[in-house]
């Protein structure tokens, strides 16, 4: 008796598994992948060491969403992770570090590690912390990074406008963090 519940229990875990499953997936079209944070420009969102899900593809593009995406730089393509700032058609400025888009400011977080560095050879804008307004191109998105300094490197402020079909996927949950806090918890 209860060897035959015990199988029940088991067989009914086995089909919630399964249910869950099909539904993350969507029917086995989108795979979550692990990402670690490998570097400090999305902090202070996402920090070194930090694991998360990416899934691949991206569905539904939102501004405030982190995404990767393809960067080929000299002989290899990076998978980078940055917020999607601006959509096609979007007005974008950034004031002291601060976002607007659509003139209207963001509540994403952000940093400022270094105020009086707000200029780089490497940038396409004169002050890193201060521009605007850029229009994002068609079939383009703007990406940012949280951390405003040239950390930031590479996102739309040093090489314009990315590509929608350079996205590779859009980031999902915390795997493992320093925090335990973040564990499983939903990237934002």
């Amino acid at each position: 008796m209860l060897l035959r519940r015990l199988r029940q229990a088991a067989l009914g875990a086995l089909l919630l598994v399964a249910i869950a499953l099909v539904w993350t997936t969507r029917g086995f079209t989108r795979w979550p992948e692990t990402y670690i944070g490998s570097g400090p420009s999305m902090e202070p969102t996402v920090r070194p060491g930090d694991y998360f899900t990416v899934m691949t593809p991206v569905e539904e593009l939102r501004r405030g969403m982190l995404v990767v995406f393809r960067f080929p730089h000299e002989d290899t393509v990076y998978h980078v992770l940055r917020r999607l700032a601006g959509l096609p058609g979007d007005t974008i400025a950034m004031r002291e570090g601060n976002a607007s888009v659509n003139g209207r400011a963001t509540d994403w977080p952000f940093r400022v590690v270094e105020p009086r560095a707000s200029r780089s050879p490497l940038a396409r804008v004169d002050d890193l912390y201060t521009w605007g307004p850029v229009i994002v191109p068609r079939d383009s998105v703007f990406l940012l990074s949280d951390t405003r300094d040239v950390v930031g490197w590479p996102d739309s402020r040093f090489i314009g406008p990315v590509a929608v079909t350079a996205l590779e996927g859009a980031a999902g949950r915390f795997l493992w963090s320093r925090e335990r806090a973040r564990i499983l918890r939903k990237l934002r």
